[in-house]
């Protein structure tokens, strides 16, 4: 700048519209520092629509190990943050590492984020099995994500459903075994639901919007018959969870376009060696029908992964089935266990490469 030019204060003149689209990419703590660079910045922060509470909200205490962070500290941080925003929120995240589970002033936030119209939710625990209370399934009434770890929940008597719900997502999440399935009733725009190492469930998918379905667990996990879910593209099942009738599971499922299994997802028998005999046995009498009748059963079925391959005969069979009944099929791959012997490898691929393929596109990985 030349001497006697005059400043131009660029920063005062920056558009309102443009101010909130700059605070909305900064942590909250920095967006809160903005307030003093101008007189038009100062309480804009107050209104940014998205509330994201992590590891840079959260300073660790000192000379702590591991990460532990000053929860009274953050604590108060929050509730004068929220007592400041004068705006809408919607989203409001909870995510700090080392956050201790058993902090009962979390609980008290969530009628206070739902009084503000929060839409996307997202409360993660590192540890520990935090009580949610009921005021999340009344006062949250315009969810559209729902994203819950480590945690416990239990739908009051009064709950009336989460109707703009699309996604839920659950981790490590305790709840009551009939939780599931009197919840997706009661979310009638729901389209993606990942249940992953969650409590034990068993319930009746009957969602006719839902279009993607993540199942998972290190343990056995939750047993789901596929009802109704017409529209269903994207369906993994690495957990316990098994179809006695697999012509009725694909039929079900029209839209289907990536699947994926893991060899534990599939019951076996009473000795974890093979699977049971009405697993094989309808698994057959579909192949001998798609023989017979040359069934295209997976009519849109883009893509198929087996996870933890044991060079099984039902995994070849339902390799052999996607095969012949999948006409727009790209991709098939098979990651196999890693104690897989030679042997079983070599014996699981010289039968693979004898099985007919009724899309010219369909590729095979193996590794």
């Amino acid at each position: 700048m030349e001497l006697g030019e005059s400043t131009v204060d660029r920063i005062s003149n920056v558009p309102a519209n443009a101010i909130e689209q700059i605070l909305t990419l900064l942590p909250i703590k920095d967006a809160a520092r903005t307030s003093i660079l101008s007189r038009n910045w100062r309480h804009h922060w107050r209104s940014i629509p998205q509330l994201v509470f992590d590891g840079s909200f959260a300073p660790p205490l000192p000379i702590t190990e591991p990460y532990l962070p000053d929860e009274k500290k953050v604590m108060m941080d929050i509730y004068e943050a929220l007592l400041l925003h004068d705006g809408p929120v919607t989203k409001f995240e909870l995510s700090i590492p080392g956050f201790r589970e058993d902090c009962p002033r979390i609980c008290k936030l969530i009628p206070h984020v739902g009084s503000k119209g929060v839409h996307e939710l997202a409360l993660r625990f590192s540890k520990g099995q935090t009580k949610l209370p009921s005021s999340l399934f009344t006062a949250c009434s315009h969810l559209t994500v729902l994203k819950l770890q480590h945690c416990s929940v239990g739908a009051p008597s009064s709950f009336v459903g989460f109707r703009k719900l699309v996604v839920i997502e659950l981790e490590h999440v305790i709840m009551p075994e009939d939780f599931l399935q009197k919840l997706q009733p009661e979310c009638p725009l729901l389209q993606e639901l990942r249940v992953l190492y969650c409590s034990r469930q068993e319930y009746k998918l009957n969602v006719p919007s839902l279009k993607v379905l993540f199942i998972k667990s290190s343990g056995s996990g939750c047993n789901i018959t596929i009802q109704h879910a017409p529209v269903l593209s994207v369906l993994s099942l690495t957990d316990g969870w098994t179809s006695k009738n697999w012509l009725a599971l694909f039929a079900s499922l029209p839209e289907l376009r990536q699947l994926t299994f893991a060899i534990h997802s599939l019951k076996l028998g009473t000795n974890n060696a093979q699977p049971s005999s009405e697993v094989m046995g309808s698994l057959q009498e579909l192949l001998e029908a798609e023989e017979r009748h040359g069934i295209c059963c997976l009519q849109h079925l883009e893509e198929f992964d087996i996870l933890d391959s044991q060079g099984r005969q039902v995994e070849l069979d339902l390799v052999r089935l996607v095969l012949a009944t999948a006409p727009q099929l790209r991709t098939i791959s098979i990651k196999r266990a890693v104690n897989l012997s030679s042997d079983k490898v070599l014996g699981f691929l010289n039968e693979l490469v004898s099985y007919k393929r009724i899309s010219k596109d369909a590729e095979v990985k193996y590794v």
